[in-house]
């Protein structure tokens, strides 16, 4: 009796694994197996050993989800499924990318790749992956900005690889999947016009409102990797506040930095937010604090944040510059970091 289960149990996953149809890959030889290789869209920004509430760089990636399609023909992104990798998680294991189950490329027909980093399992509480094996279109990636500015993540998303066959791959047999920063990033620096003899020190920055949550959209028919971001119906505005004491801002004494921008914000205090316009309702409050013959004065400065920046948008850095007067006059300036860097610069306030 158990030689007979044995026997149908056999069959059955013979029939299992030789069944298809146009839509399913040809076995493939074992040297073809998919490889892949994750590069930076652009230089750096990044400091090493960040995770979270900082910049990710090509080496500071530790995993990433990938989505692949396999189609007869063209991608079609009315109808064609990831049938065959679906959020599967890539990790670097002693510095190469690794996964299972491996899969191999197939000898006829063609595949399409879409990977996020960081990865993403069922159920997180930030990024939302809807999209099944039989699910017809892009991945479908939904993503929530965290309360906490430490637990915000460096979202990256794949510049999309359509219609890839195995001779694709790079010459050592390796697949790129070039990542671009799917956020936008806010950080804080400061610095005295000129030197004095007593502390000064920005103790608090609250800035907000921003939306907390939206659905991202592929665009292939345009720019390679173009994608945009919708906000969602449930979004909540949200404010952010960075002090000294919660260990968001960085405890500098600004009296003799007179010449370059000191960085204020901490190495995991980075605001990863979604990209969207500033509104008039959003606002930067800034305090400073002097200690002058042993008595603490404070400085408060509150002006609508579209005055220094209109718009955030995906893949750039905003460095809010805080300039300081020992006439307790503070200017607000903002820098802007990208792929091609540009300057926006606004008047005084007082």
């Amino acid at each position: 009796m158990k030689r007979k289960e044995y026997i149908l149990l056999s069959a059955a996953l013979l029939i299992a694994f030789t069944s298809c149809d146009k839509n399913d890959p040809e076995p493939a030889n074992d040297g073809d197996k998919i490889d892949f290789i994750a590069t930076p869209f652009h230089e750096s920004f990044i400091q090493t050993d960040q995770a979270r509430g900082s910049e990710t760089g090509n080496d500071d990636m530790r995993d990433f989800g990938v989505y692949t399609y396999y189609t007869a023909d063209a991608f079609i992104p009315g109808t064609s499924t990831p049938n065959f990798m679906c959020n599967t998680h890539v990790e670097k294991t002693s510095g190469t990318w690794t996964y299972e189950p491996l899969m191999f490329w197939p000898n006829n027909g063609k595949l399409s790749f879409f990977a996020y980093s960081p990865y993403a399992s069922q159920g997180d509480s930030y990024t939302s992956l809807s999209s099944t094996p039989s699910t017809a279109g892009y991945p479908q990636l939904t993503y929530t900005v965290p309360d906490d500015v430490i637990t915000q993540r460096d979202l990256l998303v794949s510049v999309p690889l359509l219609n890839q066959t195995k001779t694709s791959r790079n010459a050592d047999g390796k697949l790129p999947l070039t990542f671009r920063h799917a956020l936008s990033c806010i950080v804080f620096n400061a610095k005295m016009t000129d030197a004095c003899d007593f502390p000064v020190k920005v103790t608090s920055i609250t800035l907000g409102n921003f939306k907390n949550k939206a659905t991202l959209s592929y665009d292939v028919s345009s720019t390679p990797g173009t994608f945009s971001w919708t906000m969602a119906g449930d979004a909540s505005d949200k404010p952010y506040l960075l002090t000294i004491n919660n260990g968001l801002l960085e405890d500098v004494n600004l009296k003799t930095i007179t010449n370059t921008y000191q960085s204020i914000s901490t190495d995991n205090a980075f605001l990863m937010l979604l990209p969207q316009a500033i509104d008039e309702t959003d606002e930067i409050k800034v305090t400073v604090e002097y200690q002058v013959t042993g008595n603490i004065q404070t400085q408060t400065i509150t002006v609508p944040l579209n005055r220094i920046i209109s718009t955030l948008i995906a893949g750039q850095r905003y460095s809010i510059n805080i300039l300081v007067s020992t006439l307790a006059d503070l200017t607000l300036t903002c820098t802007v970091e990208s792929w091609q860097q540009q300057a926006i610069n606004v008047p005084e306030f007082k």
